[in-house]
């Protein structure tokens, strides 16, 4: 038995968030088939309704970073509420051109490089797990993080799509992961470089 449900998604504005959306709701159990478009902003989702629930598809969606555009989500008011509620976690420094040689190719120890862009939904749901890591790697590994909207950098790097992190080590990039990243894969990246 299938069913077929088309979600809106608010911030659904290109092809690399299509893609990324269909592989991430594509690897929930019981769905069969995603096609995203994105000049719609809709998910159209074919699923088996015995095996999966709609909020497990949501909740795919929303564990990148996006919305869904019948759901109601914490207002400005009701998150800057909530940040104050929150541990303080360090948070990883913004880094322009002008830094990039001095922080990155000159270092001693390894530096992660965040590229990303205020604008980019995946991007901000990356972020809390890239603080605790950073946090967690503090005395090993630096973590900096550049916006790509704001610097030039990135383009010596082919850089095609949003987040990018980037590994250097002994002033050279070792090791880049692209838009779908997992943290487990950046920590094992990790482990290589600091033995």
């Amino acid at each position: 038995m299938e069913a077929i449900r088309e979600i809106p998604v608010t911030r659904m504005d290109c092809p690399t968030c299509v893609v990324t959306l269909e592989k991430a709701v594509k690897e929930v159990k019981g769905v069969k088939d995603v096609r995203g478009n994105y000049l719609k902003k809709t998910l159209k989702i074919i699923y088996d309704p015995e095996i999966t629930q709609i909020a497990d598809i949501e909740k795919a969606i929303e564990n990148l970073g996006y919305n869904i555009a019948y759901k109601h989500y914490p207002n400005l008011f009701e998150k800057l509420h909530g940040l104050f509620k929150k541990s303080d976690v360090k948070e990883i420094k913004q880094i322009g051109d002008s830094d990039f040689i001095e922080i990155t190719l000159n270092a001693i120890k390894p530096v992660v490089i965040l590229f990303t862009s205020e604008a980019c939904p995946i991007c901000q749901a990356l972020k809390p797990k890239m603080k605790e890591l950073a946090e967690q790697k503090k005395q090993e590994t630096d973590f900096y993080e550049m916006d790509i909207t704001q610097t030039e950098t990135w383009k010596k790097y082919d850089i095609k799509s949003i987040p990018t992190v980037i590994l250097f080590q002994k002033s050279k990039p070792i090791k880049q992961f692209n838009a779908m990243i997992r943290i487990d894969e950046l920590e094992n990246a990790l482990k290589t470089a600091d033995s």
